[in-house]
C-alpha cells in the first residue's frame, strides 16, 4: 500500500469534510455539510465510514451503504471513495475503493456498485481496473429561471388549466387543512419510489423516515407543492434548497400510479419552479436516471440543459 494510509471509522461528523472535499474536487456541484450529514444519518441503511489518513493527516474518505440483508432478496452494496485534489491519483485511490469494496462483501454484500461523475478520469481509471463495469448513466441538468421565465409562466398556466379541467387541485403542502395530508402524501411519494428505475433491490422509506425528510434542512412545507384529486393527494414535487452552499436542485416528484400522463408532475414541477423565481433564485438543478424517459422528456420541455452525467458502475 502506498505511503501510509490508515482508515480511521468515522461518525456522521465526517459529512462537513467530505462536503468540502467535494466541492473542491467538483465545483460545479457544490455540496452543504448539513445535507450531506442527513444523507449520511439515512436510517433505512447500514453505513460503515472512514476518514482516509496519510502520515497522520485527513486525506479523504470510504464508506459503504447498503439496506438490511433480511430487508432484500439480491445483496447489493454501494462503496463511495475520494480523496482531496491535491492527493488524488491513481495509486492512493486504488487502494482506498479496495478497502470500501473488502468492506462491503465482508459484510455480506454479493455486488457492490460506485458512483462516480463521467468526468472523473482518475477514478474511471481505478474502478475499471478494479473490474467495476457501467450500469446505469444519472444525467443532470440545469434551467436558467431568468432566461426562461416567460415560457415557463406561460407553460405553468396551461399545466393550471389543464388540472381544473380534470377536477385537481394544486396547492403546497403547508396550506393543505387536511390532517391527513402526510400519511396520504406518503402514499404516493412511496409508488414513485418504487418505480423509479434502479438496479437491485430497493427498500421504500417508512412512514416515520418520511415524515423526517419533511423536516430536513433544505425541505420547506411551504414550497412542497402537491395534487389532490378529492380526498387523495395524488402528486408532489419540491425543490431542495441547500441552506449554507449548494444549488437549488429537484428533490423529489412522484405521481400516483392511477393519475399517470395526465400531465400531473409537469404541472407541479412548474409550480416549484415560478415558486423559486419569486424567491430570487436565477437557476435549479435536477437529475434523472437516463431510461426515466417520461421525466427527461418534461426537463426538455421546460428548457433544462444537460450539464454533466455521473455514472453508476458495478462489479459482481
Amino acid at each position: 500500500m502506498p505511503g501510509d494510509l490508515t482508515f480511521r471509522p468515522a461518525g456522521v461528523e465526517v459529512a462537513a469534510f467530505i462536503a468540502d472535499l467535494h466541492t473542491a474536487n467538483f465545483p460545479q456541484e457544490p455540496l452543504d455539510p448539513l445535507l450531506v450529514s442527513r444523507w449520511l444519518s439515512d436510517p433505512m441503511r447500514e453505513w460503515e465510514r472512514f476518514r482516509v489518513e496519510l502520515e497522520g493527516r485527513p486525506i479523504g474518505y470510504a464508506f459503504t451503504a447498503h439496506f438490511p440483508w433480511d430487508r432484500v432478496a439480491a445483496r447489493h452494496a454501494t462503496v463511495f471513495a475520494d480523496l482531496l485534489p491535491e492527493r488524488k491519483n491513481a495509486e492512493l485511490l486504488k487502494p482506498v475503493y479496495e478497502f470500501a469494496d473488502g468492506r462491503a462483501r465482508a459484510s455480506g454484500a454479493e455486488v457492490t456498485r460506485t458512483y462516480i461523475f463521467e468526468s472523473d478520469q482518475v477514478a474511471q481509471a481505478v474502478t475499471t481496473e478494479l473490474g467495476f463495469s457501467p450500469d446505469r448513466r444519472e444525467r443532470y441538468w440545469e434551467l436558467d429561471l431568468k432566461a426562461n421565465a416567460s415560457r415557463l409562466g406561460d407553460l405553468a398556466g396551461q399545466s393550471r388549466a389543464r388540472m381544473r379541467e380534470q377536477g385537481l387541485e394544486l396547492l403546497t403542502f403547508a396550506e393543505d387543512p387536511d390532517p391527513g395530508r402526510h400519511a396520504k402524501t406518503y402514499t404516493t411519494s412511496t409508488e414513485g419510489e418504487l418505480d423509479v428505475p434502479r438496479t437491485g433491490d430497493h427498500v421504500p422509506d417508512s412512514l416515520e423516515k418520511f415524515l423526517d425528510w419533511l423536516g430536513s434542512p433544505g425541505i420547506h412545507e411551504d414550497r412542497i407543492w402537491i395534487a389532490r384529486d378529492g380526498d387523495r393527494v395524488v402528486g408532489l414535487s419540491t425543490l431542495s434548497y441547500p441552506p449554507t452552499r449548494g444549488i437549488v436542485n429537484t428533490d423529489w416528484t412522484a405521481v400516483a400510479r392511477s393519475h399517470r400522463g395526465r400531465g400531473v408532475a409537469r404541472a407541479l414541477k412548474l409550480e416549484t419552479l415560478l415558486q423559486a423565481i419569486d424567491l430570487g433564485v436565477d437557476r435549479v438543478r435536477t437529475d434523472n436516471d437516463s431510461a426515466n424517459a417520461p421525466i427527461l422528456h418534461i426537463n426538455a420541455e421546460m428548457g433544462y440543459r444537460n450539464v454533466f452525467d455521473r455514472l453508476w458502475l458495478m462489479k459482481r
